[in-house]
């Protein structure tokens, strides 16, 4: 096997793995919430209340894909609807209890993620770590583009 190969071999399994233990959160019952659902919780932990164009512009996702993760959110009670009694067109999202639980879950798992990312760079020289940074920023360009 080429060493690209084997490359490319790890990345994918990092990737799988990040993907199926990382980013997707159980919930109280037994449900999952997605990577996109997750991170709407967190932003609103942070930003409180926010409306879908403000939600969409902080993730840089569309109007609709907004509307349909916040609706499954609200289906299982980890956000609720406001609607502004200034403007009644506006609606706005708050983090319900279980909401607040399951965003500090998520941050949780960021920052264990983060720590041990950090822990297996500490095993890396200067130069090396640079070198890892420059890979990841080329490959992260790839991704941009395709």
């Amino acid at each position: 096997m080429e060493k690209t190969d084997k490359i490319i071999q790890e990345l994918n399994s990092f990737v799988q793995e990040y993907a199926t233990n990382s980013e997707l959160v159980a919930a109280t019952d037994g449900q999952k919430i997605n990577s996109t659902q997750a991170h709407l919780l967190m932003l609103l932990k942070i930003l409180q209340s926010q409306t879908n164009t403000e939600l969409a512009a902080a993730m840089n996702l569309s109007k609709p894909a907004i509307t349909k993760a916040i609706k499954n959110l609200m289906r299982y009670h980890y956000v609720t609807a406001v609607v502004d009694d200034s403007d009644k067109r506006s609606t706005h999202y708050l983090l319900t209890e279980d909401g607040e639980k399951l965003a500090q879950l998520h941050e949780q798992a960021h920052a264990t993620m983060h720590d041990d990312i950090h822990t297996i760079m500490a095993d890396f020289t200067q130069e090396q770590q640079q070198t890892i940074t420059q890979f990841l920023t080329k490959l992260n360009k790839i991704g941009n583009n395709s």
